[in-house]
């Protein structure tokens, strides 16, 4: 029998120490590791909190200054930009768990530049100052003073709305009979109802179309034509975030909102304390009144309609508010009590370029009483330097002031404002005509009122004295050579060359047929809006009527801009009974995009706060 050696157990019980030890190393390199990784992840994480804090606190102090900078804007202006960099640097901390210091603070505030604008308003351009809004942010009392820089780019932009195909402050309705293109820019501070009048007759929208309320493809509900079959209809040949509904509003160029009460002041005689000459009425708040604004201004007296008064208005000129005199000779018939004999004497006591005139309103069923601004009379006068009984009475010296040196605005005289003192009262309504005006002057033509304006025949059909298009004109247009043209007022109703002062209230619709006929202007005007009444009409009838226009074209080349309701023209609009429409050949004056010196004289200009950069480091 043989027995076994046994092991040995010194040795085994060697082996098992060894490798516990072995493990044991491990497990705490493991458990090092793992301390290391918590340690250093929970620096990290801390770190990061720190960071972002300090981020939050600089886009505070930014956005406080830029607070200062909205309110500045909101009154019309910027302030210099040392006058940023105080509130930039100090905002309020005191309920602030972690204070901070701010260091190489940077407010940077650009010249006025005409530049195109970012986001929601890209192919739009306007008058804008650029502002660079630059901060960092280091915690004094924190865990971790990680510094941290905020940069905000912000366009302080004013967007002359003549820029859009159509622009309404109220609710916008589009409901056409026919097939209708609409080929710029829509937008609405309210909301939009719209559609078109069947599947073969189709309205189609061929660029962006946003509202600040709803986009609604159908027409008002309250609207008396509202049918359920009517819904639809409509093309958007853009289909990348359009329509688009809650979109951003502008801010109108007037009062602290929108309201179209408070912005139809921009078209009113100003406030006693802001009109010209005083300094006030010069300043960025005083200018958005077109009577500020205007050249010329044209009234007359409430007594004697027929005795006017024409203003020259220029800042820059001494005085910078000058009578224009009369450049009329009259005989006047006088006679001598000593000798018994009876004389003429030569006076001025009348304008070439302003009378009255006379005629029927169909739609207000009013006789109106205008003031008549003539233009080819205006583009004469305009280079009249003849002196006449020892006074220049012709208008070169007032366009050479508004034109050169240093009473310079940069222009020839090219905006008027026309007020008419007849007090409005039953079948009587007080307004403005302009007759004559295929030519303008070279630097373009705005004309605004408070009352209603009329516009008789072709405007704005530049030709040289050969009859074809003038090369030195500032652009062309679907419609032919152009210059600069605006019409702003209460109402606008184009009456064609047919048009005939001796029809009165009996002259039926069909005996009143019109001519075909070309206008060439952004037009501003109020609306009656839609209620249980009736329909506004819609932009398909902003331009007012009152001939039979079937199958006569009205060419009309461009802008539509609603602001407010009509204050004095008030009847609804009633299809049939005092027109018949026209064919519209209706389209957006692309020439309002090439640059400022495009837009018509006078431009009403919104306000938008755009914000381009923001970067955190």
């Amino acid at each position: 029998m043989r027995i076994s050696k046994p092991t040995n157990p010194g040795r085994r019980s060697g082996y098992a120490l060894i490798m516990i030890m072995i493990f044991l190393a491990v497990s705490l390199t493991v458990f090092a590791s793992m301390m290391y990784w918590v340690s250093t992840n929970a620096k990290i994480t801390n770190r990061n909190n720190a960071f972002n804090q300090a981020v939050a606190a600089a886009e505070s102090s930014t956005e406080n200054s830029l607070a200062y900078m909205m309110r500045d804007y909101s009154f019309q202006a910027l302030n210099v930009t040392a006058g940023y960099y105080a509130t930039n640097a100090t905002p309020d901390q005191t309920l602030w768990p972690i204070q901070y210091q701010f260091n190489n603070v940077s407010v940077s505030i650009s010249p006025t530049n005409w530049q195109s604008l970012s986001g929601q308003y890209s192919n739009l351009f306007g008058l804008v100052q650029n502002v660079t809004n630059i901060v960092t942010a280091i915690a004094t009392n924190g865990p971790e003073a990680v510094p941290a820089t905020v940069e905000q780019d912000l366009q302080f932009a004013s967007i002359p709305l003549f820029q859009y195909a159509i622009f309404y402050n109220m609710d916008l309705e589009l409901n056409p009979g026919n097939v209708m293109n609409i080929n710029g820019k829509v937008h609405s501070n309210g909301s939009i109802w719209t559609s078109g009048n069947n599947s073969s007759q189709q309205l189609t929208y061929n660029n962006q179309v946003d509202a600040s309320g709803t986009v609604n493809l159908q027409s008002k509900t309250n609207d008396p034509h509202f049918s359920p079959e009517r819904t639809g209809n409509v093309v958007f040949t853009m289909t990348v975030n359009n329509p688009l509904s809650h979109s951003d509003s502008l801010s109108m160029p007037i009062g602290t909102n929108n309201n179209p009460a408070a912005v139809l002041a921009i078209l009113q005689l100003p406030p006693a304390s802001t009109v010209i000459p005083s300094a006030a009425a010069y300043s960025p708040t005083g200018q958005v009144y077109f009577y500020n604004e205007a050249d010329l201004i044209i009234t007359n007296s409430t007594s004697n309609p027929t005795n006017f008064t024409v203003l020259y208005n220029n800042p820059n000129a001494t005085p910078q508010l000058q009578t224009v005199l009369p450049d009329v000779p009259t005989l006047i018939s006088n006679y001598n009590a000593a000798t018994h004999t009876a004389f003429y004497v030569t006076n001025y006591i009348n304008y070439s370029f302003v009378t009255n005139a006379t005629f029927y309103d169909y739609r207000e069923a009013d006789t109106v009483k205008a003031i008549q601004l003539n233009v080819s009379n205006l583009v004469v006068w305009l280079t009249n330097n003849v002196t006449l009984l020892g006074t220049n009475r012709g208008g070169y010296q007032y366009n050479n002031l508004n034109n050169s040196g240093s009473s310079s605005k940069g222009h020839g005289i090219n905006s008027i404002y026309v007020y008419n003192s007849v007090i409005p009262a039953s079948g009587v309504l007080p307004a403005v005509r302009i007759v004559n005006g295929q030519q303008l002057p070279p630097f373009g033509l705005s004309v605004a009122t408070a009352q209603p304006l009329y516009v008789l025949g072709n405007y704005n059909i530049q030709t040289n004295n050969s009859g074809s298009p003038s090369a030195a004109l500032l652009g062309s247009t679907t419609n032919g050579c152009t210059v600069p043209a605006g019409f702003m007022a209460d109402a606008i109703t184009i009456l064609s060359s047919a048009w005939q002062d001796s029809w009165n209230s009996g002259t039926s619709v069909g005996s009143r047929n019109a001519n075909p006929t070309t206008i060439n202007a952004a037009c501003l005007e109020g609306i009656v809006p839609t209620t249980s009444a009736g329909y506004s009409g819609g932009v398909e009838n902003f331009l007012r009527l009152l001939e039979t226009w079937s199958s006569v074209n009205l060419n009309y080349n461009g802008s539509i801009v609603v602001l407010f309701p009509s204050q004095y023209a008030t009847n609804i609009w009633a299809n049939t009974t005092y027109y018949y429409p026209p064919v519209r050949n209706w389209g957006f004056d692309t020439t309002f995009l090439k640059g400022q010196n495009y837009q018509p004289p006078m431009s009403p200009q919104a306000k938008k706060i755009i914000r381009s950069v923001y970067s955190a480091w």
